[in-house]
């Protein structure tokens, strides 16, 4: 499972961002205020007071234009997607907004706060058109690229919860096929136990209860603690070796009691287990042997395991079958690229090795 801390954090940022829109736009225009004003100033002759009234009497002019093309944005653009009007109007209330501010600017700061400051000009100039514009599309960029990123960001947070819904249809069916799998297998093992007149079929059968027992009522979870897939995996080496003379060596080393928040996918380790068994010792009429450990790191929860193969041996493609190619897909789906898994041929034995990182639910 991949380590997303940095960007819950900036989700969070973000959602803040989108759900308080108002605050946003009050800060925004702080700024643009804030800002204008102390560029307009840098080269003037008056107190920082008096541009920072200019721009607040330009304020009118440069909202209406800034929200009035948002608003024509999203039905034109987005909705309609008429790019040729849009920008017909666009241009269009360039031009009102730009004769806007220097009528307030003539008629209320010059006229009404500064009366005595210049003497009688015209109320419009054309060298101030450049900075007519800059007033008017400073801010409705910023609001802009605002109004963007958070559309983008929906659409993102959209495709993820399709994406995540996906996954988790894919690894749902893939248990669906898993549990038929393994009672399968199982249904193989009571016949052939019957056919011989095996003392320990009641035993097996008590024991395979007690299996179903747990995919029954814990499997169906999208995690489950670890110290169930090893109690399960335990039961059904027991349950094995039923099955099994001596001749069967068996090494395991499985931890007997791991942290009760450590999560694991159900039935993921167990997989590998029953894989041993079917394609290993099952068919080595030799003296077959198994050797199972888990080890838990402070980071990691690692599987090796290790069987013989039948002396004809057995090619890759022939080891592992449907429970074995859909633990592969689950890893995949849930790991993505956090995990190391490697099963290959060695000899006259299958190795199989496989790390993932430790899951801790609250």
């Amino acid at each position: 499972m991949k380590n997303k801390q940095l960007s819950k954090n900036y989700s969070s940022y973000v959602n803040v961002l989108m759900g308080k829109p108002v605050l946003f736009h009050m800060l925004l225009w702080v700024l643009v205020l804030v800002i204008l004003s102390l560029l307009t100033s840098l080269n003037g002759i008056w107190p920082y007071s008096f541009y920072l009234l200019n721009m607040l009497i330009a304020l009118p002019p440069m909202i209406l234009f800034s929200y009035s093309m948002k608003w024509l944005a999203g039905v034109l653009l987005f909705k309609r997607n008429n790019l040729f009007f849009y920008l017909f109007l666009f241009m269009l209330m360039t031009g009102i907004c730009s004769l806007l501010i220097p009528v307030v600017n003539h008629w209320l700061f010059f006229g009404l706060f500064y009366p005595r400051v210049f003497e009688p000009s015209p109320w419009f100039r054309w060298k101030q058109v450049p900075q007519n514009l800059i007033l008017l599309w400073f801010p409705f960029l910023i609001i802009s690229l605002q109004s963007l990123f958070v559309s983008w960001f929906k659409a993102e947070q959209e495709k993820l919860i399709i994406e995540n819904k996906r996954l988790s249809a894919e690894i749902q069916l893939m248990k669906i096929k898993l549990h038929p799998h393994f009672l399968f297998n199982s249904l193989n093992n009571l016949y052939a136990m019957s056919k011989v007149n095996c003392n320990d079929t009641s035993e097996y059968i008590m024991k395979l209860s007690e299996i179903y027992r747990i995919m029954l009522y814990e499997c169906h979870k999208d995690f489950y603690p670890v110290n169930e897939e090893l109690r399960l995996i335990q039961d059904y080496i027991e349950l094995e070796k039923i099955r099994y003379d001596e001749r069967l060596r068996l090494e395991i080393d499985i931890p007997e009691s791991i942290d009760p928040g450590l999560m694991i996918p159900p039935l993921l380790l167990f997989t590998f287990v029953e894989n041993s068994f079917k394609h290993g010792c099952r068919n080595d009429v030799g003296n077959p042997f198994i050797e199972i450990k888990v080890e838990v790191t402070a980071d990691f929860l690692i599987f090796c395991s290790s069987n013989s193969i039948p002396q004809n041996g057995l090619s890759e493609k022939q080891i592992g079958g449907i429970g074995l190619e859909n633990t592969r897909k689950r890893l995949e789906l849930i790991y993505e690229n956090e995990y190391t898994y490697s099963g290959k041929l060695n000899g006259n034995k299958y190795d199989v090795n496989l790390e993932i990182p430790n899951l801790y639910l609250s």
